[in-house]
């Protein structure tokens, strides 16, 4: 398919996973929070929004596609085909787009002018922040071809620059409305801060990508310089090459994108926890994989050329990839300290999102090297396995079958290691110290326990089966020999794997339910619990959710006299009791001066 072809199909592709992520939102957030509709309409307003984003991603292509076919046809030269296919296109495009996008909008211009209501509604917050992500991708995308004809890079092309041109008008328009309006409900902040964190993710990527792609030309050259050989680059005497050129571009851009979301846009939305999943999740752990997988290269490189594997090349080719674990190292590590410190500074605006992100993340990295060193060990009993089954002839001929897997395995747990044993002793540490038994309790941990249980019991019962079907099938043709232990050897490396896991694992899981007091034991009886809150008491409506031990729902205090109050532990957990107790299975907490009320219907 063509550019063209992508650029009229891209819109109605986006408008079907709009449709369906819409209906599905709406649909999710009338259960959440029933409310009376005091506007024109949930089904009125997909309609409206739905339509005006269609002819207006029409409207803007067409706009971009005759400004491109200018753009070629006065400084392209000859080189640019003179068809009017383009031309006709956008024509059409703008031809039909334009008016009609023009008349939706201008109706529901009218509608949020009459219905000041509207400005609340999460289909036109949705509506704009998607078409801000469109925007944006083809801003991140012409931006820095742009750059890269003026580094001279490549070919004048007037895509780049219509798409630039067009869409950045596009962003604007959309950005100073959508700020102007404001989000007044919990729902509608969410929306932009999915926009924010998606879009700084994206960002973020791109420039670590492009960063490490630069470093990576220069100690290449470097590495080219230095020993005389060839390796990467085919300018050997020259770094500023279309490669560096490219790469700077995107940096750039991709950089100045993210400073304006991230560092401004963002910068004190300190009560979102889309942001620590974004520092913790995405970017913190990023980085540290980012800078392990590297590492696991560099030492298995290292141990396969100690070893003198079958097959290694001379050392100046063989340790080629060094610039390029060099330039990740330096990525990962830069990305890991750079989000772990904004993480830590921020921490004490926001202490309870911070901890339940934290707690995630030593999950998640304990997981990871729980995982690597299963691999691990897989390998090197199967390998075992395999140097005691193979006959001594091969291994008598010099077919060193083991040393490939056994500089795998190494490198494996070296990795592993570090990852599981450092997140393992901090999770120990704050569970010693867990006097109110919620790191025990935490959602995170039990996923991590029964991810492991579950995988490691499944492992292990598909291994055991594997080997019992393979012994009783040579057993029942009289044919047990050597070549039934071959055939089973990866199921024994498995269950032997899965054996030395389990046991603790379940011990932890176990020393979890018998700490626990036995009132804690039993089944939580769920109430349906809502909050008056003001806005920017996240931290208050997730104590509260400790507390009780699942998720509230959050109503906006509107009123002038709306407070926030501050709650012991104590009464916290006193709170968490009148809960319980109340005959009602709806309850809605509301704050006072001293305290909460709380009161429950049916």
């Amino acid at each position: 398919m063509d550019f063209l072809g992508i650029l009229l199909f891209v819109p109605f592709l986006i408008l079907l996973v709009l449709i369906a992520g819409v209906v599905y939102l709406v649909m999710t957030l009338r259960r959440r929070r029933p409310r009376v509709d005091a506007g024109i309409g949930t089904v009125r307003r997909l309609y409206f929004y739905s339509v005006s984003f269609v002819m207006l991603m029409m409207a803007a292509s067409g706009v971009m596609l005759i400004g491109l076919d200018l753009l070629d046809r006065l400084f392209a030269g000859t080189a640019i085909s003179t068809s009017t296919t383009k031309l006709a296109w956008g024509l059409a495009l703008v031809i039909i787009g334009l008016p009609l996008w023009a008349f939706h909008w201008r109706a529901m211009t009218r509608y949020v002018t009459a219905l000041p209501v509207e400005t609340r509604s999460e289909l036109r917050k949705i509506y704009l922040y998607l078409v801000m992500g469109v925007a944006l991708t083809f801003v991140l995308v012409g931006a820095p071809a742009m750059l890269e004809q003026i580094f001279r890079t490549a070919d004048f092309r007037g895509f780049p620059w219509a798409a630039v041109a067009v869409w950045s008008v596009v962003w604007v328009f959309h950005w100073k409305l959508a700020s102007g309006e404001g989000q007044d409900t919990p729902e509608t902040v969410g929306i932009r801060r999915f926009y924010l964190y998606v879009v700084s993710l994206a960002t973020l990527t791109m420039m670590a990508l492009s960063a490490g792609r630069i470093v990576h030309i220069i100690l290449a050259g470097g590495y080219v310089s230095a020993f005389s050989v060839p390796v990467l680059l085919p300018e050997n005497a020259d770094i500023w090459t279309p490669a560096m050129r490219s790469s700077l571009a995107n940096l750039i851009i991709g950089g100045g994108a993210w400073t304006a979301h991230w560092l401004v846009f963002a910068r004190r939305d300190y009560e979102s926890a889309l942001r620590w999943v974004y520092l913790y999740g995405f970017a913190i752990l990023s980085g540290i994989i980012t800078a392990m997988i590297a590492l696991g290269v560099l030492i298995n490189g290292v141990l396969t050329w100690a070893f003198g594997a079958p097959g290694t090349d001379p050392a100046v080719d063989h340790f080629d990839f060094l610039p390029g674990v060099v330039a990740s190292v330096a990525v990962g590590v830069a990305l890991w300290a750079y989000h772990w410190w904004k993480a830590h500074d921020e921490a004490g605006r926001s202490p309870q999102l911070n901890l339940g992100a934290n707690r995630t993340y030593n999950y998640i990295i304990a997981f990871l090297g729980l995982g690597t060193l299963s691999v691990a060990s897989f390998t090197i009993l199967n390998t075992f396995l395999t140097v005691i089954t193979e006959s001594s002839r091969n291994l008598l001929s010099g077919n060193d079958v083991w040393k490939e897997p056994v500089a795998m395995a190494i490198t494996l747990a070296v990795i592993g290691a570090p990852m599981f044993g450092f997140a393992w002793r901090t999770i120990l540490g704050r569970v010693a110290q867990d006097d109110d038994f919620r790191e025990r309790t935490a959602l995170s941990r039990k996923i991590f326990t029964f991810v492991v249980l579950g995988a490691g019991g499944l492992a292990l019962a598909g291994s055991a089966s594997a080997t019992l079907f393979v012994f009783l099938r040579d057993l029942l043709d009289v044919g047990l020999s050597l070549d039934t232990v071959r055939d089973v050897r990866p199921a024994i490396g498995i269950s032997l794997t899965a054996a030395f896991i389990l046991p603790y694992q379940w011990s932890v899981y176990r020393a979890d339910r018998l700490a626990a007091p036995e009132d804690e034991r039993e089944a939580i009886e769920r109430k349906s619990v809502s909050v008056l809150v003001q806005e920017g008491s996240q931290d208050f409506v997730q104590s509260i959710e400790d507390a009780l031990g699942y998720s509230v729902e959050m109503l906006r205090w509107a009123d002038t006299e709306a407070v926030t109050p501050s709650l012991t532990e104590e009464a916290l957990a006193d709170l968490a009791g009148l809960v319980a107790q109340v005959p009602g299975r709806s309850v809605l907490i509301v704050p006072d001066g001293t305290g909460v009320r709380v009161l429950s219907y049916e």
